[in-house]
């Protein structure tokens, strides 16, 4: 099951959120401050801008209480990133030139985008090659800081797997869907409105409009993007494709800032997988959690230890 479009999108909403790695920071008022490292306002704006897009200009009580909200998690989140780091460079956990590089040719390789389409991506997600190598050498310091620290206290027996495994079969609903998908990941400057007028209207057809405008997964491709499990897929790819019938074209919606469009090629409900098919499944889904759990003790105890000063 192909997941380009899942895992590249991740991939830019987690690495390239911030452009704060310039060679000086923008220090615009101080949010917090960690073991002596500063987060500026400059930064935690960068982080909130997408969001207040959301919220649009009227701006109610209920949505500034929610805001409030986000805000603090976001800078949690943001002082975690900072304490691993920290901890990451304590540890002189290392990260070569080399290893970026490899990482962000996988990249393009599992997404099947060449040089031009990448750089594409990064300027639609308003950052450039630098930043997104900086942001990548971050994350890739944290998962070894992780792996090394975390995944050794991590066992899944084989008891675990198959208690999950009955207590699926136990379930009325015991059927998954899957959907055959193309995408059309429009550049800013092309209306998507008007070229989902021609698809319509016989002009051009959906594969032809995909190889010709689409600025993302699928492109040289129709938008092909294959096989995706319903559930993998973000809610606002679910009402995107709400009665729509095999071979019709949905409206135009939002990923990231960005418009698109999604033909539904098939959709299929597929019987369960047998015990044999699903084990691997099942290690992996509950090696996550577990792996979430001793990260969590794992970072608060680090928080625990740091001086942290929220402004």
């Amino acid at each position: 099951m192909k997941r380009v479009i899942i895992v590249f999108f991740i991939i830019l909403t987690s690495l390239c959120g911030s452009t704060s790695n310039a060679a000086e920071k923008i220090v615009d008022g101080i949010v917090a401050v960690v073991n002596g490292d500063i987060i500026t306002m400059y930064e935690m704006n960068e982080k909130m801008a997408p969001i207040m897009k959301q919220f649009g200009k009227s701006i109610s009580a209920a949505d500034e209480q929610q805001i409030k909200n986000i805000r603090s998690q976001i800078l949690d989140r943001m002082i975690n990133e900072m304490i691993i780091d920290q901890e990451a460079k304590k540890l002189k956990v290392t990260v070569s030139e080399q290893d970026v590089d490899g990482e962000i040719n996988r990249i393009k390789e599992s997404s099947k985008l060449s040089d031009e389409d990448f750089l594409r991506q990064l300027a639609l997600q308003k950052t450039n090659l630098e930043d997104f190598k900086e942001n990548l050498r971050k994350d890739i310091r944290k998962h070894r800081l992780v792996s090394y620290k975390v995944k050794n206290k991590v066992v899944v027996t084989e008891n675990e797997i198959e208690n999950v495994w009955n207590s699926t079969q136990t379930e009325e609903d015991n059927v998954k869907q899957s959907v055959h998908l193309k995408l059309i990941f429009f550049p800013q400057d092309v209306s998507a409105e008007s070229i989902r007028e021609e698809i319509i209207s016989g002009k051009i057809t959906f594969e032809e409009a995909a190889d010709k405008y689409t600025a993302g997964p699928g492109a040289g491709s129709g938008g092909d993007l294959g096989v995706l499990e319903w559930d993998d897929l973000a809610q606002t790819w679910h009402d995107a494709l709400a009665g729509l019938k095999v071979g019709e074209i949905s409206q135009i919606f939002k990923v990231q800032q960005s418009s698109a469009l999604l033909k539904l090629d098939s959709f299929e409900k597929n019987k369960t997988k047998s015990f044999a098919d699903s084990k691997d499944e099942i290690y992996e889904r509950l090696y996550r959690e577990k792996q979430d759990a001793v990260f969590n003790d794992f970072i608060n105890k680090l928080r625990e230890k740091a001086v942290i000063e929220k402004k």
